[in-house]
């Protein structure tokens, strides 16, 4: 890889890490809290290639596997992967290769794309998989389960719709970004 991917790759993982010291926005009947680091995921996606930025979220979920507090509110150690909330971080990480499958699909590279990609990549299929996660660990049916993380979606949206602007803005400023 190279140094400039490398430095991207860290200093995107010191994003994420510093995203997770925003609290969550906890709502009382769901388990699951609103949080700010996904957007840092889409983040990840949006501005490092597809291998580069799985390996960047991987090594999140790795340093969190280990017991570091990396995680919004301080978790972290092996248990997190098992709890209601894992299903989401599972669809972190395949959030870079949906995004890019997609984007790849489309075959064009706007603001349009990005928010298409990471609408279907980084938002409904993280949506999916944790309410398939959720059902799996709790004794809510999928259908349940599915209806009660639709209330994330105009958050996780409105995240979406933030990090594809702050990436427009930051290509435009610094146009070496655009050539992941």
């Amino acid at each position: 890889m190279q140094t400039k991917t490398l430095t991207r790759m860290g200093l995107l993982l010191a994003v994420l890490i510093g995203l997770a010291f925003a609290p969550p926005i906890t709502i009382g009947f769901l388990g699951v809290p609103i949080v700010l680091q996904n957007m840092g995921v889409m983040l990840v996606a949006l501005l490092l290639p597809t291998r580069p930025a799985t390996i960047t979220i991987g090594l999140l979920l790795a340093l969190a596997a280990l017991g570091l507090p990396v995680l919004t509110g301080g978790r972290g150690g092996i248990a997190v992967f098992m709890g209601p909330t894992a299903g989401f971080m599972y669809g972190w990480l395949l959030t870079p290769l949906a995004y890019a499958g997609i984007t790849h699909y489309l075959k064009q590279d706007s603001w349009v794309t990005k928010a298409l990609g990471m609408t279907l990549g980084g938002v409904l299929l993280t949506e999916l998989l944790g309410a398939a996660w959720l059902a799996a660990t709790t004794n809510m049916t999928f259908v349940s389960a599915l209806l009660s993380v639709l209330i994330y979606i105009p958050g996780d949206l409105l995240k979406m719709a933030l990090s594809v602007l702050v990436v427009q803005q930051l290509t435009a400023v610094m146009p070496a970004l655009n050539s992941k």
